[in-house]
């Protein structure tokens, strides 16, 4: 019976954690989702306005209680390593405080992680010739690593060439003694 108990609470505290930790992850918005959340909050927009788009842009959910709203949206902006995060607050029913609830620098594992997200929106975001021009970048990349990997090849060969020379010359010596 304890073993039982414990079974399903043990299964419980995981699903716990694993609903919270979905919960906290971010939802990437899009364009228009940013235009609407630059809509709805006064800071933020000022800060874009200011500042630019972001090269990345999250929504993430607020465990707080009111006066917050329900969530956030941070922008992360990879050439300046920063992440800067906005809500709003409600006061008599409406949301009417917009503010900046925190800014940070980014590390480099951030930073590489958020350039590979930023990478796929942009890929997302092209037409086709945009896509077909960044199909030909890569393929033009992906040639010159085949190029430099048949250079080295062909210096390995030449070294094992001349091992294999330097070898029988000196078999050849002994052979003569």
């Amino acid at each position: 019976m304890r073993r039982g108990v414990m079974a399903w609470m043990v299964g419980a505290f995981l699903l716990a954690g694993v609903v919270g930790a979905a919960a906290s992850e971010g939802q990437l918005l899009s364009d228009g989702e940013l235009d609407a959340e630059i809509s709805r909050n006064g800071a933020l927009a000022a800060y874009v306005t200011r500042n630019g788009f972001p090269d990345v842009a999250e929504r993430h959910f607020l465990s707080d209680r009111p006066p917050w709203d329900k969530h956030e949206v941070t922008l992360y902006y990879l050439d300046r390593r920063k992440e800067i995060s906005f809500a709003r607050a409600w006061i008599l029913g409406r949301p009417t405080i917009a503010l900046e609830r925190f800014e940070r620098p980014l590390t480099d594992a951030d930073v590489a992680a958020l350039e590979q997200i930023a990478r796929r929106r942009m890929r997302s975001n092209l037409g086709p010739a945009g896509k077909a021009e960044a199909a030909a970048r890569r393929a033009e990349v992906a040639a010159s690593h085949i190029g430099d990997a048949a250079e080295a090849a062909e210096l390995a060969a030449g070294r094992a060439e001349a091992v294999a020379a330097k070898m029988e010359s000196s078999f050849h010596r002994a052979l003569r003694k």
